[in-house]
């Protein structure tokens, strides 16, 4: 397309937008029936040169809701008072001049100009650099702008006094992506309501800048990584109705009064900053609508009342705060709230019941992520216009219906990513009654018979919408895992189900009454053995009593007594087979001279070791004697491999050996000599806590 002439677009009265982009139009003429566009974009064409006639048909005419992109065209000229007369909505000239003097002539150029916007600069990673310099926007005077945004310039020293002088009737100033890092002390005579600084180099907020813009209602300062901390306090600013500080990196000890104006303060953002301390209990912000701390270190939210007089609150966002809510008043005075956001945050468990009961006017509720295992019934009891709750990336193992009963205006719930295995019937005919969306996915099912009445649900659910299960996968039967709970088809029989759970609750209460009378008899026998000891023992004889199997036996007379009991510093030994006096009880033995007169414990750990009772009954009982006394030091040697499968028989050995330090045998004469260096030097350590080898 070379010409907008060419389109034949007449025949559309009602077309507001057109895109003419990455064309070859040269010349900026623009025929009459295009002039009731609200949009017209020429951006990245060949025109280098904007000629006073084209603009000629533009001064009469109502223009004044076009928006004219010229971005990316390589504008070396523009004849003087093109624009004289010219009346239009937005102005868009960035990534148009390659130097700072042909933006200089340009924007004198276009004096007469009528502009609600005019953006002007360079694009973030434009190879050229326009750099500023002294007068170089001096063409604004000559211009009736309203709002004007600076992109791009590559600024070498800090603005001068006159940068402002052009000024006066711009209300809404904004810097985008420069090098700025200061601006001079200078007097500002300005209408300005608006100023934005994004993406600069500044390391001080410009307050003695802005303090002088006494009609200013909006300040964004925000994305400046290297502004790190407030040093001039805004409470001149008695109009200032929006602050945001995000994207920065302050850390900010107090909080807000002294600083920040609240007097017609009505929004405030420090999201995404580093540290942000609230000690003040915002007393005079009694307008502010919403505030925005997420993603900041925050402290004493959640320790003290710090809302109490923010009645007119609506948004709240304490999102990765790191906030630790422990005292029921932490929402306190949040009247007219109506969007809580609270992701990756903690609470108290004895603070659920009640901390949200004063919020009484809550729309939504965001607690993804909060660490929550079971919720109390009257939690959400005082929420009765809640209609968006997310319960998602939790912990949560149930929803019980009485905790949503009290929500009647609950249109969205989302419980995804929790340890949810089903719904009960009651459960399933609340969400049935009017929530619009129900999000269960990522949670690991139960697909067996004991949620029929859950997977017959989903199934309806899926019927009515197709998207309503396309996450939800069976954990559970393994030979369901995977597989979509709409498509899971049960044939359960009742009755079988019945009679299967009865004997597996007898069958469990007979293997419980045998486990408790055999601890009990042990226990009971060792507290009587424990009496006797007690009366009669005054010093340990061994420095430890050897746990083994008897197949292990050769391994203990040739390998481990002869290098303990002969070497230097030598050991003594206990051993059944040598040290257990004849005519004596085994149990007796094993306790009276085995355990209770040793220092440590030596259990070596073989597959022969796991096959005997009598090894796990004296393993039991140095652990029995060690909770008791705290006395016996207990000392693992693995002999041989021991498989997992044959470990899980013994629940306590396998917990034991997975949280221990354990001695590995090896017949490796190098390996020997570090295992018999090791062994010693657990012999020797204390006798009161676990040798750590």
């Amino acid at each position: 397309l070379a010409s907008l002439s060419e389109l034949q677009v007449g025949h559309f009265p009602s077309l507001q937008e057109l895109n003419a982009a990455k064309n070859c139009i040269d010349r900026l003429h623009i025929p009459s029936f295009l002039f009731k566009l609200h949009v017209l974009d020429l951006r990245a064409n060949r025109i280098t040169k904007i000629n006073k006639e084209d603009l000629d048909n533009l001064r009469d005419a109502n223009t004044s809701n076009l928006s004219l992109i010229l971005s990316h065209n390589s504008i070396n000229s523009i004849d003087p008072g093109a624009f004289r007369f010219v009346t239009l909505q937005l102005l868009h000239l960035k990534g148009c001049f390659s130097h700072e003097d042909i933006m200089k002539a340009s924007l004198n150029a276009i004096s007469g100009l009528r502009v609600q916007k005019l953006l002007i600069g360079q694009y973030r990673n434009s190879p050229t650099k326009v750099h500023f310099k002294e007068n170089l926007l001096e063409g604004l005077c000559g211009l009736e702008v309203e709002e004007l945004t600076i992109t791009g310039l590559h600024i070498r020293f800090t603005f001068t006094n006159t940068f402002f002088d052009c000024m006066e009737n711009i209300t809404s100033l904004r810097f985008i992506h420069t090098n700025l890092y200061q601006f001079s002390r200078e007097s500002i005579a300005s209408n300005m309501q608006k100023f934005e600084l994004k993406n600069s180099a500044i390391v001080k907020t410009p307050f003695y800048i802005v303090s002088e813009l006494k009609h200013l209602k909006e300040l964004r300062i925000t994305n400046n990584k290297r502004l790190t901390n407030i040093d001039y306090s805004l409470q001149t600013l008695d109009k200032l109705e929006f602050l945001d500080l995000s994207k920065n990196n302050i850390m900010m000890e107090s909080c807000c009064d002294e600083s920040i104006p609240g007097k017609s303060l009505k929004h405030l953002n420090f999201s995404y900053n580093s540290y942000i301390g609230l000690r003040s209990f915002f007393l005079n912000m009694p307008h502010l609508l919403s505030l925005d701390l997420s993603h900041s270190k925050v402290v004493s939210v959640g320790q003290f009342p710090i809302f109490m007089t923010l009645y007119n609150l609506t948004y709240l966002d304490l999102s990765y705060t790191s906030c630790h809510f422990v005292i029921h008043c932490t929402f306190c005075g949040l009247f007219n709230l109506v969007e809580l956001r609270v992701p990756h945050t903690t609470f108290a468990p004895d603070i659920l019941s009640s901390i949200f009961h004063n919020l009484s006017s809550l729309r939504l509720l965001d607690m993804e992520s909060c660490g929550l295992e079971n919720l109390p019934n009257d939690m959400f009891g005082h929420l009765k216009r809640l209609q968006v709750l997310n319960l998602s990336k939790n912990k949560l193992m149930e929803l019980p219906a009485s905790v949503l009963l009290s929500l009647f205006a609950l249109q969205h719930l989302n419980i995804r990513s929790n340890n949810i295995q089903g719904l009960s019937n009651d459960t399933i005919q609340v969400l049935s009654k009017s929530l619009e969306k129900v999000d269960l996915s990522d949670n690991p099912y139960d697909c067996s018979c004991t949620q029929e009445q859950f997977l017959m649900w989903v199934r309806e659910m899926s019927i009515k919408n197709p998207n309503f299960s396309n996450h939800l996968e069976c954990k559970t039967p393994e030979h369901l895992h995977g597989s979509l709970l709409r498509d899971v088809n049960l044939k359960c029989s009742w009755t079988l189900i019945y009679i299967s759970m009865l004997l597996s609750v007898v069958f469990v209460f007979l293997l419980l009454l045998v486990y408790h009378f055999y601890l009990k008899n042990s226990f009971l026998y060792l507290c009587f053995c424990h009496r006797g000891y007690k009366k009669s023992a005054t010093e340990k004889t061994y420095d430890a009593f050897v746990i083994h199997s008897s197949l292990d036996e050769e391994w203990v007379r040739e390998e481990l007594l002869p290098e303990l009991e002969g070497g230097d510093p030598s050991f003594q030994l206990c051993v059944h087979y040598r040290n257990f006096e004849a005519g004596k009880l085994i149990l007796e033995n094993i306790f009276y001279n085995g355990i209770c007169c040793s220092r440590n414990a030596l259990v070596l750990l073989s597959p022969n070791f796991i096959e005997s009772k009598w090894c796990s009954f004296e393993f039991r009982l140095a652990l029995f004697w060690r909770f008791l006394e705290d006395e016996c030091g207990i000392i693992l040697i693995l002999l041989e491999p021991i498989r997992e499968d044959q470990l899980k028989h013994m629940y306590v050995l396998k917990k034991y050996l997975s949280s221990k330090t354990y001695l590995k045998w090896d017949k490796n004469d190098r390996e020997k000599e570090v295992f018999w260096k090791r062994l010693r030097k657990a012999l020797t350590q204390s006798r009161k806590v676990d040798v750590p080898l």
